[in-house]
């Protein structure tokens, strides 16, 4: 990596995760690319930990925030002490696979308005988090085709900063969840086809790894979705009010993780079948706070 005027700015949020973040950082740094890019951390804890890694990989700096930060606002602060024509942003649980920046910012030439990649399992053989990353990016495999994409990963992801403006950058949801997906369809609303998965942009992120983990993460997850309308109709939204209505709202989703998997990466789905009882497990969770999320939205 140069240190000139950077064409790409890197931005990672981190907030307690300085063992996870040492790991990214340096897949960050190592990517080949002929542009110059710069890396951001954004520390929204003032972590000491966070700030002494950073140190450690010097070419990257650091963006302390005054007050605790979700990962949406962020994201934010980094885009805005940004000076690449181009941003990409990664989480500090992953790491960047070689060919990732460089794929981002040809996808971005070629005129996507927004890009993102496959997300893959940092810990292959640990069974919670192989389920809780199917769980979350079902759509985002490996054997997915290069093309027009609804949905693009926060862990994942790359525009041109002055886009990145254009639509507000992300919403300042009051979730640790879900402002991706509004920022997506945000996005989708302006520039419809002109947001591309891309196959070579990949990432490994290491998923909860945890019972307690999934079940916080998933129920979260559940949560937002009902309470945001995450690609959600209305009546689903009032239906989920009923507990009996929940968890055939959560059955429709495993169907839909099945068919995902079947298409895109046939491994997944034996994954699914061989860890069914965390996947179920999982499911419950998320139809917990899907209900819970259906009745505090109906109740505001």
């Amino acid at each position: 990596m140069v240190q000139k005027t950077p064409v790409v700015s890197v931005v990672i949020p981190c907030r307690n995760h300085a063992a996870a973040l040492s790991h990214c950082l340096g897949t960050v740094m190592s990517q080949e690319l002929d542009e110059s890019f710069e890396v951001i951390v954004v520390d929204s804890a003032a972590d000491e930990r966070v700030a002494a890694v950073v140190r450690q990989h010097g070419q990257a700096r650091i963006v302390r925030s005054t007050n605790p930060l979700l990962p949406g606002p962020a994201r934010n602060l980094g885009a805005r002490n940004a000076q690449g024509t181009y941003l990409a942003f990664i989480d500090a649980d992953c790491i960047a696979m070689a060919g990732w920046l460089a794929s981002a910012l040809f996808e971005l030439k070629a005129g996507a308005k927004m890009v993102g990649g496959a997300v893959l399992h940092g810990k292959p053989w640990h069974p919670v988090a192989v389920i809780d990353n199917l769980m979350q990016f079902s759509d985002l495999s490996a054997g997915r085709a290069r093309g027009a994409a609804r949905l693009l990963p926060s862990c994942n992801l790359a525009i041109a900063r002055i886009d990145f403006a254009l639509l507000g950058g992300f919403p300042e949801v009051e979730l640790p969840a879900g402002e991706d997906v509004l920022f997506c369809n945000r996005a989708a609303e302006r520039w419809d086809d002109q947001l591309r998965f891309c196959p070579g942009m990949r990432v490994r992120h290491f998923g909860r790894s945890t019972l307690r983990q999934l079940w916080l993460h998933q129920e979260l997850f559940g949560f937002a979705r009902a309470m945001y309308g995450l690609e959600l109709k209305p009546a689903y939204r009032r239906l989920g009010r009923f507990a009996v209505i929940a968890p055939a709202v959560a059955l429709k989703r495993l169907g839909y993780l099945a068919v995902r998997a079947a298409r895109w990466q046939p491994m997944s789905l034996a994954a699914m079948v061989l860890y069914f009882p965390i996947l179920l497990f999982g499911m419950a969770a998320w139809s917990s706070g899907f209900h819970r999320g259906c009745c505090t939205w109906d109740a505001s």
